[in-house]
Formats: C-alpha cells, sequence, structure tokens
C-alpha cells in the first residue's frame, strides 16, 4: 500500500471515528457535517470525498459499530478463562454499556437503517455477515459445558434469533420498537433472550 493510500485510509477512520462520536452524543438529526468536520480536523470538502452525503456517513458508522462489535464481543468469546456464564455476563454487561452512551435519536435512527426505512439495505447485510458464526460460537461452548439443552437445537436458537429481529425490522411496529429499545429496557431485553422471563 502507498503512503498516499495509507493517509486517505487514515483520514477516513478518522472521520468515521469522529462522526461515530458526534452521532452518538448529539444524535443523527442534531449534528451537521460541519460539527464533524471540525472533530476531524478536516474540512467539509475533504469529508464529503470520503461520504457524499450525511446519511451515508451515518450508515458507515452504524456498519463500522456492527463490525467492531462482532470483533469485540468474539474477543470475548475467545477468553479461554472464563466459563459460559462468564462469557454471557460480560457480552451483557458490554452491550449495556455500548447502549448507555448511544443518544436516543441516533438510536431511532438505527432501528430505521436496521428496517430499511431510509431505502438501504446494507446495514441489514453487515448484520447478518456475523450473525451465524457469533451466535454458534456461543453455542458450542454452552453446549460443552452442559448449559444448553440438548432438545435445543442450533438452528432453532438462529431461528428464534431472526424472529426477534423481524419483529423490530416490521416498519409497522417501528414506534413501539423505537419506545422499547430505550436505556432503560435494552439490558431487559437482552437478559429475558438469554436467561428467559425467570431471570437467570
Amino acid at each position: 500500500m502507498s503512503d498516499n493510500q495509507k493517509r486517505k485510509n487514515q483520514k477516513k477512520n478518522d472521520i468515521l471515528k469522529s462522526a461515530t462520536k458526534t452521532f452518538t452524543t448529539n444524535g443523527y438529526k442534531n449534528t451537521s457535517i460541519a460539527e464533524i468536520a471540525k472533530e476531524a480536523h478536516s474540512s467539509q470538502v475533504t469529508l464529503y470525498k470520503y461520504f457524499p452525503s450525511k446519511i451515508e456517513l451515518a450508515r458507515e458508522v452504524m456498519i463500522n459499530m456492527i463490525v467492531e462489535g462482532y470483533q469485540a464481543y468474539d474477543k470475548k468469546l475467545e477468553q479461554s478463562n472464563m466459563n459460559f456464564k462468564e462469557k454471557i455476563e460480560s457480552i451483557l454487561a458490554f452491550g449495556s454499556s455500548e447502549v448507555n452512551v448511544i443518544n436516543q435519536d441516533f438510536m431511532g435512527f438505527m432501528i430505521d437503517e436496521f428496517q430499511a426505512a431510509n431505502g438501504d439495505d446494507r446495514v441489514m447485510k453487515a448484520y447478518n455477515t456475523g450473525k451465524d458464526g457469533f451466535w454458534r460460537k456461543i453455542l458450542k461452548q454452552g453446549r460443552a459445558e452442559n448449559m444448553i439443552s440438548d432438545d435445543i437445537q442450533d438452528e432453532v436458537v438462529l431461528m428464534y434469533v431472526d424472529m426477534i429481529l423481524s419483529y423490530f425490522m416490521n416498519p409497522a411496529t417501528a414506534k413501539k420498537t423505537k419506545d422499547i429499545v430505550t436505556k432503560k429496557y435494552s439490558n431487559g431485553l437482552a437478559r429475558v433472550f438469554f436467561y428467559g422471563i425467570l431471570g437467570k
């Protein structure tokens, strides 16, 4: 890779990092390209060379968050000194801490993107790319430690994941979805998924 290409990649990453900070702090609606450019120590002209619009930039932020999220979860799953239960707790704590720093307006934008409400399904594709590998790693260790019933096949768990996601992707339930996915309820949703209504 040439030095020029390295500089371009670094500039793009700097813009993405600054956009992530600004969007998750201020929300989508209240964030301007000018603010992001200032945060990235860049001009708006330069920013537009990499990202043609505000919505494209926000979308790339989401895709990057998904990719990095899977990488962070994979790192936790590969920690050999933690058992299945400890890894689940760690993942829940990590997910909860991530949600707690995301502005609610940007959370709403994220849901719209998962529903392809803005006319693009790349966010959903990014999620699906890492989904099966992530869940199968969890299930493999859970089964090895006899923490998951043999009556529950991997395919059933993945189907359950898809069912929940389909609900969140449904435009007909968009308003309810956005009300549910808040700092107040997000961790509860994850715990119900992993532990059921009995808690643990």
